[in-house]
């Protein structure tokens, strides 16, 4: 994976020798793929939600794929050091608890480097839904992952109903309440 650069590193590399106008743009260009890599599509509303399968601090295997044609789910990309995904983690804890027994099916991705702080708030906070571990996001890669929390929302026929990234209850309230039955 490409490693990303602060933006004044990029401004700094696209401004190296600009003798004109067009080697300039294309210095700028070049700069912003070496440093960021081909650019991902962000997923969109109504599209087929991208497969993945990843194996949960309890050492399932979880597939997306496997709830399609049978439950919504609802899954959120956190990390124990961002505390605005504390607070979204605690929010998949309550949508378990409402939504849990009717079919919801509620995970969490945990980018965290190692299985301690992926476990750290599960352990703390008692939840039943599995998270799976991505330390080299290559889940968060296919969603395209740039800040967190960030939450997919995916009906039943395993197309995004929603992504919501930051902390916004209410979105993603609205989002599970319309691929709820």
């Amino acid at each position: 994976m490409p490693r990303h650069r602060a933006p004044q590193e990029v401004a700094r590399f696209a401004t190296w020798q600009r003798p004109s106008l067009w080697s300039g743009s294309v210095a700028a260009l070049l700069g912003v793929v070496l440093s960021f890599g081909v650019a991902q599509a962000a997923v969109m509303r109504g599209q087929v939600s991208p497969d993945f399968t990843g194996t949960a601090l309890d050492g399932r295997k979880i597939t997306l794929s496997d709830f399609r044609g049978k439950n919504p789910v609802v899954f959120g990309f956190h990390a124990k050091f961002v505390a605005a995904s504390q607070r979204e983690f605690l929010h998949l804890k309550e949508l378990d608890g409402q939504h849990g027994g009717k079919g919801l099916k509620v995970l969490s991705i945990s980018l965290d480097e190692d299985r301690e702080s992926a476990g750290a708030l599960p352990n703390q906070h008692g939840t039943r839904f599995p998270v799976i571990l991505d330390p080299k996001s290559l889940i968060g890669a296919k969603y395209n992952v740039q800040a967190l929390p960030h939450t997919v929302v995916v009906d039943r026929e395993g197309k995004v109903a929603a992504v919501v990234i930051g902390v916004d209850r209410e979105a993603v309230n609205r989002a599970v309440e319309q691929v709820m039955p």
